[in-house]
């Protein structure tokens, strides 16, 4: 009886913690696809800060990188053939991830990201009453109108849309919707988008989760993120949600 108890204990690490939802997060091994985008500063008090020179990565394939240009824009080359996600790191920016979409030969165009400074993060979480959780992630995205801009714009959002996650999150976590503004701003005040289409869930449990938007009369696309640690994921457009 202990030697199959001691078998048992040996093998069970072996199998990998059933609980980690990262541990079904595996990088792909298709042929590579070209990954196109643009990286903004996001927040207030940035003039004159840019991302040249950030790493932006293959979260799944973490050794696939490039660099992006004094421009914010990049190219890399990822492994197609299922679902990953990309990152953004830079000193001095909170860590960065994009939305989890599907990898095909064809490559993605237009992958934004809109990076905040710690800074930044610091002065919202103080707006909503929330003290950012290290081992949680932050959870953005922008419910765009159909035929926006590439990477979105001024007022680019569908106003009174609401939006939810799943699986849910306590009422506390969110949604909190953006107030339209100069510079865009959080709101618990809010019960559904203004016409910014900023959305937050905040302290969200590392796993995997779906972002969908509703408004009568208007169909919207949804959204696939892959929460980790430490990090803000934004779903930014043209690959957030949007009107279809």
């Amino acid at each position: 009886m202990h030697k199959v108890a001691a078998i048992f204990a040996l093998l069970v690490p072996a199998c990998g913690d059933p609980a980690d939802p990262t541990a079904s997060w595996l990088p792909n091994d298709g042929p590579p696809a070209m990954i196109t985008g643009h990286a903004f500063v996001f927040g207030p008090n940035t003039a004159g800060l840019t991302l040249g020179g950030a790493t932006v990565s293959v979260t799944e394939s973490p050794t696939v990188t490039a660099t992006i240009a004094t421009d914010g824009t990049f190219s890399i080359e990822a492994p197609s053939g299922g679902p990953a996600t990309f990152s953004v790191a830079q000193e001095g920016f909170y860590p960065n991830q994009s939305a989890t979409l599907d990898i095909t030969s064809d490559g993605i165009a237009m992958l934004g990201f809109q990076v905040p400074t710690h800074d930044t993060v610091d002065l919202l979480a103080t707006l909503v009453r929330v003290t950012v959780d290290p081992t949680r992630c932050q959870i953005s995205t922008t419910v765009s109108r159909a035929g926006t801009e590439p990477y979105g714009g001024d007022a680019l959002g569908v106003e009174g849309a609401t939006v939810t996650i799943d699986p849910p999150l306590p009422a506390s976590s969110g949604p909190i919707y953006f107030a339209y503004g100069e510079v865009p701003f959080p709101d618990r005040a809010l019960t559904a988008t203004s016409i910014d289409g900023g959305v937050v869930f905040t302290n969200v449990p590392v796993g995997e989760y779906t972002l969908s938007a509703a408004k009568d009369g208007l169909t919207f696309s949804t959204v696939n993120v892959r929460c980790r640690a430490g990090v803000l994921v934004n779903a930014a457009p043209p690959h957030g949600i949007q009107q279809q």
